[in-house]
């Protein structure tokens, strides 16, 4: 183990002694104990540290979706997007990335200023905010609707989301 870098430092070498963790599904969010120190030294050494800490499996979060757009049509506001991928998305050959979950769902607040006035559910990258809903939740259809849109995981639960005014 190199010696540690002070806050700040410019420049930190990640290479191939960087592993992953393989968690199961049940294993995440459990405490486990750690002990670290310099590979020369044995592991009882007192120069080995021990900690406790429990990964909240960050690494499946399925990413924001990106693109957002909207467009009016007798006033029902049809939101697009693009999903991403954490698995196998860096082909540039393929019209689309992997799913790269079980299944394909979203979940779409539809925000008035803190408050969420509306969640919608959508199996592909697609929904309609209808006018009688916007009436319901506004009073009237706004010019402009802020919405953040989450990819769900069966794993994970809602991912990051994508912002947007619409």
């Amino acid at each position: 183990m190199s010696a540690s870098l002070a806050a700040g430092a410019r420049f930190v070498l990640l290479d191939s002694a960087l592993t992953t963790l393989d968690l199961t599904q049940d294993e995440i969010g459990l405490p486990f104990t750690w002990r670290y120190g310099p590979s020369n030294r044995d592991l009882g050494s007192t120069a080995y540290a021990t900690t406790v800490h429990a990964f909240a499996g960050i690494g499946r979060r399925p990413l924001a979706p990106v693109h957002v757009g909207g467009r009016r049509d007798a006033g029902d506001l049809h939101i697009s997007w693009i999903r991403r991928t954490r698995i196998g998305g860096d082909s540039w050959e393929f019209a689309e990335v992997p799913l790269g979950e079980d299944s394909e769902a979203y979940a779409l607040d539809i925000v008035d200023g803190d408050s969420v006035v509306r969640t919608l559910a959508a199996s592909s990258p697609f929904a309609t905010y209808t006018a009688a809903d916007q009436v319901a939740d506004f009073g009237a259809p706004p010019p402009a609707i802020t919405v953040r849109i989450y990819q769900l995981s069966a794993s994970y639960g809602r991912g990051s989301p994508a912002v947007a005014i619409i």
